[in-house]
């Protein structure tokens, strides 16, 4: 059981998002903790998502926020404020002593700013909410800018969040070790016999980013011809189990024996085994393309539609991303370009597509193009946070 400490030394993280902003919450969340290490942070995040923050060292609680009922009292704030914030507080007080200091609400949303009220303890004084609102009202500005003009940010969305929270990127990637739980049977051998096992998320959260089955089921083929030691594991939630068979269906039987579908037969924990096993994961912006990553996967990012590579690619050093050089769904796929990056480490260019590789600085994680001879990135985002937190550069400086 965790420590139980005072009112005055537990602080609280906000994030509502789903799970691929969960896993890149937790920069922040170890930035906060090296900052502050006298102080419990607890983690208030979508009740599906508590699991993921099993394998998080020293967090205090896990707090399960129940999304369809947050939902209804935010709809019904407006006509009825009083019976509301009634039924929240009372939500609120069946959690048991939950009065912060400081709260953390990454997510600036109207729900994230009603129960940044209630859960701010009566002990916190109103200028020190003032300096908390101070501090990150230059990093929300800036976020709601480039996600309305799509500028030129080079600053990752986990590093912005460390800006908000008042602390900087600790300049490494997190990693969490497997979690102790059995995998159904036909699943358990993953990763222990000899080969080169690649996770395949085969969907995602939104219908834009997902990627055709056809698409998944010709690199499937493709990758198990050209390496004998290649393993595919499909990953996927329940509404991937119709991708899983068309891609096992869209491949000749003597390769079938290679591939391993797991899509809608996992939890969350025992996802996170199986990427483990894996030593890469590749998939579009996704929640467990980076889930795989905090596993210790290498990442391939398929990067296209709405997503962009210098916001939320996969965070760390040595993964890979394919943006697609438009918005709209691509017609051709960097398929025997993502497997001579896995088989050979081959930087092969893509029609239509360009590739990135991150790297680890003091200013978190940043891509540069495949080549490696971009110059400027680190500068720009540098001036991005002397700009947007002048003072705590000023102290690291010093």
């Amino acid at each position: 059981m965790p420590h139980e400490p005072s009112p005055e030394c537990r602080d609280l993280v906000i994030q509502l998002a789903r799970l691929g902003d969960l896993v890149q919450t937790l920069p922040a969340i170890e930035a906060l903790q090296e900052v502050y290490p006298e102080r419990t942070l607890d983690v208030l995040c979508a009740a599906p998502l508590t699991s993921v923050l099993s394998g998080a060292r020293r967090l205090g609680r896990v707090i399960p926020w129940d999304g369809a009922q947050w939902h209804a009292w935010t709809h019904q704030w407006k006509e009825n404020p009083r019976q509301t914030l009634q039924a929240m507080q009372a939500y609120v007080a069946s959690l048991g002593n939950m009065a912060y200091e400081h709260v953390y609400a990454l997510n600036r949303h109207a729900r994230s700013c009603l129960m940044t009220q209630l859960f701010t303890g009566p002990f916190s004084r109103e200028d020190q909410q003032d300096r908390t609102e101070a501090r990150a009202r230059p990093w929300t500005e800036y976020l709601r800018h480039i996600a309305t003009r799509r500028g030129n940010n080079r600053v990752h969305l986990a590093d912005a969040w460390c800006g908000m929270s008042g602390v900087k990127p600790r300049g490494r990637a997190p990693r969490f070790q497997p979690p102790a739980v059995e995998l159904p049977d036909d699943l358990a051998s993953i990763g222990e016999r000899q080969g080169l096992w690649v996770a395949l998320v085969t969907g995602a959260g939104e219908a834009d980013r997902c990627i055709p089955a056809a698409t998944w089921g010709r690199w499937t083929q493709e990758f198990l011809t050209r390496t004998d030691e290649g393993q595919v594991v499909l990953i996927g939630s329940g509404r991937e189990r119709e991708t899983g068979q068309a891609i096992l269906e869209s491949i000749p039987a003597l390769l079938q024996g290679r591939v391993w579908d797991a899509t809608g037969r996992t939890s969350i924990p025992q996802l996170m085994k199986l990427l483990h096993a894996c030593r890469w994961v590749i998939g579009a912006d996704t929640g467990p393309l980076h889930l795989g990553t905090l596993m210790g996967s290498r990442a391939i990012g398929l990067y296209f539609s709405h997503a962009r590579v210098h916001e939320t690619g996969p965070y760390g050093e040595g993964h890979w991303v394919y943006q697609h050089a438009t918005q709209a769904q691509p017609e051709c796929w960097p398929i025997m370009e993502s497997i001579a990056l896995i088989c050979d480490d081959q930087r092969r260019a893509a029609s239509d597509w360009i590739l990135w590789r991150n790297r680890m600085d003091q200013w978190g994680t940043s891509f540069e193009d495949g080549s490696g001879q971009e110059e400027g990135v680190e500068d720009a985002r540098a001036t991005v946070w002397r700009a947007l937190s002048p003072t705590l550069c000023e102290s690291v400086a010093a």
